[in-house]
């Protein structure tokens, strides 16, 4: 079967993107997959790539077609996808900043990950998470169509969100700097439980605190309730973000 008009101009502008591109002789392309290696120049991602214990002292590139987890890796550079289909950033270290623009495929998740600098996502038709991650400056969101939610983060910039829609969810954010637009006051999606951002500093609830004091052997009892909401908030994040 010959391929159709549309496959062939999307890898035109693939193989054209990458042609831009300058490429040193320690850049690599992906796939194939990587491992526990450590990569001197930087990843090019034009299909599905998996990176699991990497060491990558550039960037991640990702371009048209391209799409990417990363697992417990290590990344000296920034991570850039414009027109990708996802990423998926797992339990890593950005030290640059990351940068979605215009993703199209499947729901994008950046957690449990420390990034030395911004995050930035624009224009995005397809659903972005951002959970649990330490961002060493702003966390923008403009002009985002596929939903947003924000939660659970220290940020030690901005917190700025605009023109998305449907409007940012999320909440229980400690942002240092300012909360602006639509994150201003970000509400939770229903029947998770997480407090809101409510324009101070974004400190836990005090029925956090109370749970955490009661775990970690402090005076207080557990509430039931409070250990419902909280399993119940486990297993929905659990079956609506796409695992590997």
């Amino acid at each position: 079967m010959q391929p159709s008009t549309t496959t062939l101009s999307a890898i035109a502008a693939t193989l054209a993107a990458l042609a831009a591109t300058p490429a040193r002789a320690d850049d690599v392309f992906c796939p194939p997959h990587l491992g526990s290696v450590t990569i001197d120049g930087n990843v090019l991602v034009a299909a599905p790539c998996t990176l699991d214990g990497t060491k990558v002292k550039g960037n991640v590139l990702l371009y048209s077609g391209g799409s990417l987890v990363a697992l417990n890796a290590d990344i000296d550079g920034n991570i850039q996808a414009e027109t990708a289909d996802f990423v998926e950033i797992l339990d890593t270290v950005v030290n640059g900043n990351i940068q979605l623009d215009d993703l199209v495929g499947d729901l994008s998740v950046i957690d449990v990950s420390r990034v030395g600098g911004n995050i930035q996502l624009k224009g995005n038709r397809s659903r972005v998470e951002v959970l649990d991650t330490i961002i060493g400056a702003d966390l923008q969101a403009f002009s985002n169509t596929g939903g947003l939610l924000i939660e659970n983060n220290d940020i030690d910039g901005n917190l700025q969100c605009k023109s998305n829609s449907p409007a940012p969810a999320g909440g229980n954010n400690r942002v240092a700097g300012n909360k602006e637009d639509q994150c201003e006051n970000l509400q939770p999606e229903a029947g998770t439980g997480i407090p809101t951002d409510n324009g101070n500093s974004g400190a836990p609830s005090a029925a956090l605190n109370d749970s955490a004091s009661a775990s970690s052997g402090g005076g207080g009892s557990t509430d039931p309730l409070a250990l419902l909401l909280a399993g119940g908030m486990l297993i929905w994040r659990t079956i609506s973000r796409r695992r590997i």
